[in-house]
């Protein structure tokens, strides 16, 4: 599989980055570029452009060639450490007011109330009573410039941590940074980036503003200051000494704030989407017969693996779910049909623990354990934390849209080794990550894709594998084929169907086609606005799909 992804600068970028490198070499090495000190008097005053003073002398003998080059390290020194400031706390408040939410309220009100205050007026009067040394610069430039992108980056945040891919992450008890660092960090940096660039134009305008007002680190030399040194003198505009003393800062000024501006204008982004035909998986009634006569050797009989007993479901003061009654047991396939908004999604969420305890009334058991328990010490209904250590044990979920399930940033392979927990070292979950995609038809390759590079085939499967890392007990799917083609849905549903079959696992199949219900299930339950309308049972058991194989194959063909 050819993998294209990459990053291409324009032109225009280029030109930015070489011309902000070229001020960063001059300020990087201004003590062996600048031939004479910018402190120190080393000609007449007011010199014309020489051979020994390239831009002449200010009005009291100072070379203005070296005053421009140390100009540029004292601003582009002010300006990163500014901007990095800036940058840091826009960051990382913007993830703890997205993410945690019992500290939105106050970071979110901290932010606005930074909004509301002047920032160029607080900079200037508080530069005027520190005396305005680097340090309080700095300081100044940082504390007051990161609200705005802060409040972007929360918006980010509290969008992401909504995506499939978080929850997922925090159903296998990814911590709060690991899930911060890994799963949402990576979809900000172009924030992080043009709140980078932005700060850092900003500084530098903000430095030479300062300076020129006279109220700058007087013990630097600095662009902004060489303007004011110039614009006090009478002699400038009254001899021709303006055009060395007034237009190399400005220019300086101008150009450097021009190549960020040309940086800032974002990286164009190319991505390929390599689409490659799934390899056709086809069941055969042998291999289903075969499967048959070991569950025959089975004598215990099949235990309840979910339990569900008036539930109630309440969400925004609409009762989704109304004394919902369901039970699978283990090995049973069951589907659960209905209209949209009928409670289907909310009813698989609920029973995975994914919907808030506050919003659940009546009994969820998965596996013999209480998902919503009641604490003693309030007599509040919270979600069960023991449940969540073997949540990809009990439980997997495969969720309607494979491409909103992964993480777009992350490898396959890496995703995968997230939610492993039957193996400790990396080796060992790289092999049996290869072996679970060569029982769903992919090759090892896939380990090292990115979501985008695999086809809708491709991903369905891959999805699936994921949910078999930790072989569950049960197997949530939710609409998994709706989204493709009659042929890959055909192959998708297929595999499912097999891989149930072979772990002997419970099959809870969420879908709108009530053909392929009918032919795959050994129990139907409608719902109709929250509550269960009818349940329709079929033959149970293997037996039942060897029964309906041809039928089966059928429907998912329609």
């Amino acid at each position: 599989m050819n993998r294209v992804s990459g990053q291409k600068y324009t032109q225009a970028q280029v030109i930015g980055f070489a011309m902000f490198t070229l001020f960063a070499v001059v300020a990087l090495f201004a003590p062996y570029i600048a031939p004479y000190s910018p402190y120190s008097i080393d000609g007449g005053r007011l010199l014309p452009p020489s051979a020994k003073h390239l831009l002449g002398t200010n009005s009291i003998g100072q070379d203005l060639w070296s005053q421009l080059i140390y100009g540029a390290r004292t601003a582009l020194t002010i300006a990163l450490l500014a901007a990095a400031l800036s940058t840091l706390l826009s960051v990382v408040l913007g993830l703890l007011a997205g993410y945690v939410k019992q500290l939105d309220g106050f970071l979110n009100g901290l932010a606005n109330m930074m909004l509301v205050l002047p920032p160029l007026l607080l900079i200037l009067i508080i530069a005027s009573f520190t005396g305005g040394g680097t340090r309080q610069l700095v300081l100044t430039l940082g504390l007051l410039t990161w609200a705005g992108y802060m409040k972007l980056i929360r918006a980010s945040v509290l969008s992401l941590k909504e995506r499939e891919f978080v929850k997922a992450s925090q159903l296998y008890n990814g911590s709060t940074w690991h899930i911060l660092t890994k799963h949402i960090f990576p979809f900000i940096m172009p924030l992080v980036r043009t709140k980078f660039i932005m700060a850092f134009r900003t500084a530098i305008a903000m430095e030479a503003t300062i300076s020129f007002l006279g109220i700058g680190d007087p013990a630097s030399v600095s662009w902004g200051k060489m303007l004011q040194e110039a614009f006090a003198r009478t002699q400038t505009f009254i001899t021709d000494a303006w055009q060395w003393m007034l237009l190399p800062p400005a220019l300086a000024i101008m150009l450097i704030t021009i190549a960020l501006a040309l940086i800032g204008e974002g990286v164009n982004k190319k991505q390929q989407w390599d689409r490659s035909v799934a390899n056709e998986l086809l069941e055969t009634e042998g291999e289903l017969e075969s499967v048959y006569n070991e569950q025959l050797n089975q004598s215990e009989s099949p235990a309840p693996i979910v339990d569900v007993r008036q539930l109630t479901v309440v969400l925004g003061g609409i009762k989704v779910l109304d004394q919902v009654n369901l039970s699978i047991k283990e090995g049973e396939i069951t589907a659960l049909i209905g209209e949209s908004g009928s409670g289907k999604t909310t009813l698989a969420r609920t029973i995975y623990g994914l919907i808030d305890a506050k919003a659940v009334s009546g009994q969820v058991s998965l596996n013999g354990k209480k998902i919503y328990s009641t604490s003693n010490s309030n007599g509040k209904k919270e979600l069960d934390s023991k449940l969540a250590v073997d949540r990809w044990r009990d439980a997997a979920f495969i969720f309607q849209d494979p491409r909103t399930s992964f993480n777009p940033l992350m490898t396959i392979g890496a995703q995968m080794y997230e939610a492993m927990q039957l193996q400790t070292n990396k080796q060992d979950k790289q092999k049996a990550a290869a072996l679970l995609l060569k029982e769903v038809q992919l090759e090892e390759h896939v380990l090292s894709c990115y979501p985008h590079e695999l086809s809708g085939g491709m991903l369905s499967r891959a999805m699936i594998a994921l949910a078999l890392v930790n072989r569950p007990k049960l197997l949530i799917a939710d609409e998994p084929t709706s989204a493709l083609d009659p042929i890959v849905r055909n192959e998708v549903l297929q595999l499912l169907l097999q891989k149930v079959s072979e772990y002997h696992m419970s099959l809870l199949f969420i879908s709108h086609d009530i053909l392929v219900a009918e032919a795959i299930a050994d129990s139907i339950i409608v719902l109709d606005k929250g509550k269960r309308l009818i349940n329709l049972e079929g033959e149970s058991g293997i037996s039942g799909h060897l029964a309906r194989h041809k039928s089966r194959k059928e429907a998912v063909q329609c």
